[in-house]
């Protein structure tokens, strides 16, 4: 970042015209200790699932629920005073910054955050420049090695939403409860708004951000100036292979702040970042590496950062089983797979959730598919095991035969990771055109989701491709639970 960028002829009347506008404007940006105020951190991670990395996503995760989060990021030299081309002081010369933050999800629909930015290490010199009325030398106060940083409290709503799209907004509140005589945050409070929108094409998702940033006072330093400004933020995330359900996504994201009426950038900072991200179960583990896309203040030459994320959903146990007569269950023991003499389909006591329109499963069905794994391992005799998916009639035919194939592909590739022999599974996926329930009610489309495990050897009438398996009797749909409420599609 340049504070400063005179060339040519009239570098030194720029150097002037710069120093006395921070000198006219010293009294209202110093803190009480004397320093000049300005909060250099401008990467902010989002709190909560719903997000790719400072850019959120119209959604809130599964409520009731808590994600909690640890980024650690560095900067080098996020501030620095320049003369042309050439650094001559570096007020910020590295900084290590550790972000904890934990989002708690409601009603499926709203979304509390609390983060707390901690400035673990910083480094800088001391800046001199002449004063234009004395022609003495003046000097930057130096600067601390760590501290707090802005306490930011959000809120977070999802407006509307499909299995593709979704449309939401997000307020924050920042409490400057940082040093802002140490560039580690602001004097006064502090607030964005902003809107969010996400589009999903299979394994591609994208989101834009826009909204306003307000202050309730102007921060300057010299010619920087920092208040109200014009959020904006891009991103865009591709699943580019997965393991045993473990998803792994590359993500590129834009974002910055331009304020009104500058004009040379360095009042309007934007930044660009590219990440790696790896899902494992309730963890994500991301990282990244990025840099200032302009001389704006706070933008690194480089940043690289590491997090890590952990979702915890409330799950109750699974309701007690009434199993039949045929294969009798102890009542203390917890529900297992059941098979009668004339069924054609493993009888399972939940369905198989899955993440939001996506074909990643969700963590609150991997008990149920390990006994399933455990059930075709034990029982040889069985024979062969076709994995049928079903989806309603929400969305187009094209795009629910290719996530009902995505499902039931992963649910084989999950199988296998448990010991059951490759040459036993088999994968199909019919989209919407195998209903057991009419698609004009919730209830009916909620048992028109699902997938069924299929005994090859004695289905009585084995489909031919493009028509559909033979009809269970339909049974209707357990009532979802809060936090298995999103997994509807």
């Amino acid at each position: 970042m340049k504070l400063y960028t005179p060339s040519g002829s009239i570098s030194r009347a720029l150097v002037v015209l710069a120093t006395l506008t921070g000198a006219l404007f010293a009294p209202a940006a110093e803190a009480q200790n004397g320093a000049p105020s300005l909060d250099v951190n401008r990467f902010h991670p989002a709190p909560g699932s719903g997000r790719l990395l400072t850019v959120d996503l119209a959604d809130v995760g599964r409520s009731p629920g808590v994600v909690s989060q640890f980024v650690l990021h560095y900067a080098d030299l996020p501030l620095a005073y320049t003369f042309g081309d050439e650094v001559t002081g570096k007020l910020v010369r590295d900084r290590i910054t550790a972000d904890l933050s934990f989002a708690f999800s409601l009603l499926d629909r709203v979304q509390l955050s609390v983060a707390l930015p901690v400035t673990l290490h910083q480094a800088g010199d001391l800046i001199t420049y002449p004063d234009v009325v004395t022609r003495e030398p003046r000097a930057l106060p130096g600067i601390s090695a760590s501290g707090l940083e802005d306490l930011r409290l959000g809120l977070k709503g999802r407006f509307w939403s499909n299995e593709q799209f979704g449309f939401g907004g997000v307020a924050e509140v920042v409490a400057p409860t940082g040093n802002a005589g140490s560039f580690l945050g602001s004097e006064s409070v502090t607030g964005t708004a902003r809107l969010v929108g996400h589009a999903r094409f299979q394994r591609l998702t994208v989101a834009l951000n826009l909204g306003w940033r307000w202050a309730a006072s102007e921060q300057r330093l010299l010619n920087i100036r920092s208040g109200n400004g014009l959020l904006y933020g891009a991103g865009v995330e591709v699943e580019v292979a997965r393991y045993a359900n473990m998803p792994i996504s590359l993500l590129g994201e834009v974002y910055g702040l331009a304020a009104p009426g500058a004009t040379d950038g360095v009042s309007s900072p934007a930044e660009a970042m590219l990440a790696g991200k790896a899902q494992v179960r309730d963890w994500s583990v991301f990282l990244g590496a990025g840099s200032g896309l302009n001389a704006g203040y706070g933008e690194p030459r480089v940043r690289v950062m590491a997090g890590l994320s952990y979702s915890w959903q409330y799950r109750p146990k699974p309701p007690p089983l009434v199993p039949p007569s045929v294969l009798p269950v102890i009542p203390s023991q917890p529900p297992s797979i059941t098979v009668g003499e004339q069924d054609v389909r493993l009888q399972l006591w939940e369905p198989v959730y899955f993440a939001f329109a996506k074909d990643t499963i969700d963590p609150v069905s991997f008990p149920l598919l390990d006994e399933v794994a455990r059930f075709i391992r034990e029982h040889p005799e069985l024979g062969p095991i076709r994995i049928d998916g079903h989806t309603d009639d929400v969305g187009s035919d094209q795009y629910n035969l290719e996530l009902s194939q995505r499902r039931a592909k992963a649910i084989r590739e999950y199988l296998g990771t448990k010991g059951v022999p490759a040459e036993r599974l088999s994968h199909v996926g019919y989209g919407k055109r195998c209903p057991l329930l009419s698609n004009a009610t919730e209830e009916g489309r909620a048992v028109n989701r699902r997938v069924d495990f299929i005994l090859v050897n004695r289905e009585r009438r084995h489909p031919r491709p493009g028509e559909c398996p033979e009809r269970p009797t339909p049974t209707p749909a357990p009532t979802p639970t809060p936090n298995q409420a999103q997994s509807r599609k």
